[in-house]
């Protein structure tokens, strides 16, 4: 902990007021809200790494967190139904694709408060599965073994025909 940040908790502790007063603690906890990995939100706030994990272990800071959390998840279900009902809209012209439409179908029953997943299959029940194809043959005759024919030859496996030796 830098000194003077612990110069602050001190003064905060003692005055009553919470360690979320600290700018660069704010700055840290407003980055981490916006989706920063708590990594670079330390680094971009000016906080050590060690003490960013320890504000976040910090019931205070924790609740405050969640809330904001809470806070930009309701402000964000206006602009999230508008798009439901634009991907609606869409499926539903005339000349829209079959992929469209599924996407446009899945949107109506979001907004309907259905978040079940459905069941639709496009593809036309064929299921294709990547894989090897196996045959095996109708009558089996029993093992086969499986030999090296060129073992089986009295023939040396390596050609010394033009090769002299040298002594040196």
């Amino acid at each position: 902990m830098e000194p003077t940040e612990a110069k602050a908790l001190r003064v905060n502790e003692a005055s009553g007021r919470s360690v979320l007063s600290i700018p660069k603690v704010r700055k840290f906890l407003d980055l981490m809200v916006e989706g920063d990995k708590l990594k670079d939100a330390a680094i971009a706030a000016g906080l050590r790494v060690n003490r960013a994990r320890r504000l976040m272990s910090d019931p205070a800071v924790r609740k405050a967190f969640f809330r904001e959390i809470e806070v930009l998840s309701e402000s964000n279900r206006a602009r999230n139904i508008l798009l439901r009902e634009t991907l609606r809209d869409r499926g539903l012209e005339p000349d829209a694709p079959a992929a469209l439409a599924k996407v446009a179908l899945e949107a109506a029953r979001q907004l309907d408060g259905d978040d079940s997943q459905g069941g639709i299959t496009i593809n036309g029940g064929q299921n294709v599965i990547a894989g090897y194809v196996i045959r095996l043959p109708a009558q089996v005759e029993g093992p086969r073994a499986i030999t090296n024919r060129s073992a089986d030859d009295a023939k040396a496996l390596i050609s010394r025909e033009g090769v002299t030796d040298v002594d040196g």
